[in-house]
C-alpha cells in the first residue's frame, strides 16, 4: 500500500480521526466530520488544532528541521508540501522518516504532535457516541429479528431450494437498504469499500443519474426495497400459505428483465458501475435460477389471483410507510447541510468580531467586592445579567463554569443580578440581598465561585443558607443599588443577557457558540482589536 496515495487522498477530518485513534482516543466519526469540516479555515491546520482544543488535548505545533525528529512525540502529523499539493501525513514513529523518503523529502518542517500521555475528550463527542451506539443496537435488533424469522420459517420448508430462495430475498433486502442509504447520502465504511472495489465513485454517480430518478416519486432503490420486503414477507408466510411461495417464484422470472435493463444502463448509457446495483442484479438472476429449479418450468401451476392482490396491497402499504419516512430523512439531511453552513458561518471569529463591534456597549468596570469569578488576569470578560430564580440563568451558569474550567487563563465571568427594587421583601430581592451579603464575607475567588455555583444548582434559599450561613446584619444597600442601576441603565429586559468584553453578545449567537469561537478569539485579541 502506498501511504502517499492513501493519506494524501484522505480528507483532513478522516486523517485527524485516524491519528487520534492511533493515540488511543475515540472521536466519533460524525462529530469529527462536522466539527472539522465546518471550521471557517478548513482544510487548514487550524481546523485540526481547534478540534484538539475542543477536546482539551495539549499539543505542540512547531517548525523544525530533521535534527529534531527524535525529540518529537509519535505518532505525529507532518505537513507535506509537494508541487501542486499540500497535505498532512501521519508519521507513526521516528524510523518512518527514512522508510517513507518519497514523502518526507517534501516535509515543510511543520509538525503537530501531542504532549506525552495527552488525552482528547469532549462531552459533545460522548453524546454523539451514545447516539451511534443506540443506532447500532437498533440495527442489530432488526438483523437478529430478521434472521430469527427466516430461520423459524425455513425450519418448516420442505425444499432446500426454497430456503435458498428465501435467503436470497433477505440478501436482496439488505443490499436494497444499503442502496437506498447511499441514494440518501449515507454510506458505511463497508459500502465504500465494496463500491470502491468495482468503480471509484461509481455507486454515487449511477444513483445520481437521470436513470435513477424513477417514476411517480419512486426511485429504483425504493422499488428494490419494496420488492424484496414484500417478497421476504411472502417467504416468511409461505409455510402456512403455499400459494404465496408459488407467486414469488412466478414473479422471480420478471427479475431477468430488470437485471438486463440495469446492466445495459450501467454499461452502455452511463459507462459507470454501481457495486450495489450489480449485487441486486446477481440476486435477481440467482432467484430466477432457483425458481426454475423449484418449478421445473411449470409456470401455469403458479398463477393465482389472491396472492397477486395480496402482493399489490402489501407493496402499497409498505410504500405508504416508506416514502414519507424517506421524504423526512431528505428534509433532515438538507437541514443538516444548512446547519453545517450556519455553524461554519458562526465559527468564523472575524465575522463574529464584526458583528460584536456594532452591538450595545456597557460599562463593565469591576466594582469593589464585585461578583467576578475566574482568573482575574483573563483577557475575555463575560458579563451576565441574570435572575437568581431563572432556569435558563442556572443552565447558563453551568455553561460558564465549564468555559472557565476549559479556558482557565482565558475567561473570567462578571455577574449582575436583577431583583425587585420596589419591594425589599420580595422573594427575588431577598435572594439577591443574601447572595451579596455572603459575597462580602467570601475569603477568596474560589469560595465565591463555589457559593454562586451552589445557588444556581439549587435555587433554594433555605438549602443554600444551611450550607453558607449568611450574616443578615451585613449592610449591602450600596451593592444592591449598584446592581439595580446597572440593570436599569443598560435596559436589561430578559435574562440571561450576555456581554463579551463590554459589548452585547450578537443576537444570532449563543453561549455554546462562544465556546467554539474562544480559541480563535483568544488568538485575535491583539490582531483584531477585540479587547
Amino acid at each position: 500500500m502506498n501511504p502517499k496515495k492513501t493519506q494524501a487522498a484522505t480528507e483532513l477530518w478522516q486523517l485527524t480521526q485516524n491519528w487520534l485513534s492511533l493515540l488511543g482516543n475515540k472521536p466519533n466519526t460524525k462529530f469529527c466530520r462536522e466539527e472539522i469540516t465546518t471550521h471557517p479555515d478548513y482544510p487548514a491546520m487550524t481546523a485540526v488544532t481547534d478540534f484538539l482544543d475542543a477536546g482539551n488535548m495539549p499539543y505542540n505545533a512547531v517548525q523544525a528541521d530533521a535534527s529534531y525528529i527524535h525529540e518529537f512525540n509519535y505518532p505525529l502529523l507532518a505537513h507535506i508540501n509537494q508541487p501542486g499539493q499540500q497535505y498532512l501525513h501521519i508519521i507513526p514513529n521516528a524510523t518512518e522518516w527514512d522508510k517513507q523518503k518519497e514523502i518526507t523529502q517534501h516535509w515543510s518542517g511543520i509538525v503537530l504532535f501531542p504532549v506525552k500521555n495527552a488525552v482528547w475528550q469532549n462531552e459533545q463527542n460522548s453524546n454523539y457516541e451514545k447516539e451511534t451506539f443506540k443506532g447500532k443496537i437498533f440495527a442489530t435488533v432488526l438483523i437478529v429479528a430478521a434472521l430469527g424469522l427466516f430461520i423459524a420459517s425455513s425450519l418448516l420448508q420442505l425444499k432446500i431450494a426454497a430456503i435458498v430462495f428465501g435467503l436470497l430475498s433477505l440478501l436482496g433486502l439488505v443490499i436494497s437498504i444499503f442502496l437506498l442509504g447511499t441514494e440518501l447520502g449515507y454510506q458505511s465504511q463497508l459500502v465504500k469499500q465494496v463500491c470502491g472495489a468495482v468503480s471509484s465513485g461509481g455507486c454515487e454517480k449511477v444513483l445520481r443519474s437521470k436513470y435513477a430518478k424513477g417514476m411517480f416519486g419512486i426511485s429504483p432503490a425504493d422499488a428494490s426495497v419494496l420488492y424484496f420486503s414484500t417478497q421476504f414477507i411472502f417467504y416468511l408466510l409461505s409455510p402456512y400459505f403455499v400459494n404465496l411461495l408459488n407467486f414469488i417464484l412466478l414473479i422471480a422470472f420478471c427479475g431477468s428483465a430488470i437485471a438486463i435493463w440495469s446492466v445495459y444502463t450501467q454499461a452502455a448509457k452511463l459507462k459507470q458501475w454501481c457495486a450495489l446495483c450489480l449485487g441486486i442484479v446477481a440476486v435477481l438472476v440467482l432467484q430466477m435460477g432457483m425458481a426454475l429449479l423449484i418449478t421445473n418450468f411449470q409456470f401455469l401451476n403458479l398463477i393465482s389471483l389472491q396472492p397477486f392482490l395480496f402482493f399489490i396491497l402489501l407493496v402499497v402499504v409498505l410504500a405508504v410507510s416508506l416514502l414519507p419516512v424517506k421524504a423526512l430523512i431528505k428534509t433532515n439531511k438538507t437541514n443538516q447541510h444548512k446547519l453545517a453552513e450556519l455553524k461554519k458561518w458562526k465559527s468564523d471569529a472575524a465575522l463574529f468580531v464584526t458583528q460584536w463591534q456594532q452591538e450595545q456597549k456597557v460599562d463593565t468596570t469591576i466594582w469593589e467586592n464585585d461578583l467576578v469569578i475566574g482568573n482575574s488576569a483573563a483577557p475575555i470578560l463575560i458579563t451576565v445579567a441574570c435572575n437568581p430564580y431563572c432556569g435558563p440563568c442556572a443552565k447558563a451558569h453551568l455553561q460558564l463554569d465549564e468555559l472557565m474550567k476549559n479556558y482557565k487563563d482565558g475567561v473570567k465571568v462578571q455577574i449582575r443580578l436583577l431583583y425587585n427594587a420596589e419591594n425589599e421583601n420580595d422573594k427575588l430581592s431577598i435572594a439577591v440581598r443574601t447572595i451579596l451579603q455572603k459575597a462580602l464575607s467570601c475569603q477568596n475567588n474560589k469560595v465565591l465561585e463555589e457559593m454562586l455555583s451552589d445557588w444556581f444548582v439549587w435555587m433554594d434559599l433555605e438549602k443554600w443558607n444551611a450550607k453558607w450561613q449568611v450574616d443578615n446584619n451585613i449592610d449591602v444597600k450600596a451593592r444592591l443599588k449598584e446592581h439595580n442601576n446597572w440593570i436599569t441603565e443598560n435596559k436589561i429586559t430578559a435574562t440571561p443577557t450576555f456581554f463579551i468584553n463590554g459589548k452585547k453578545l450578537p443576537g444570532r449567537y449563543h453561549l455554546k457558540d462562544i465556546e467554539i469561537l474562544l480559541p480563535q478569539l483568544l488568538g485575535k485579541l491583539t490582531v483584531t482589536g477585540f479587547k
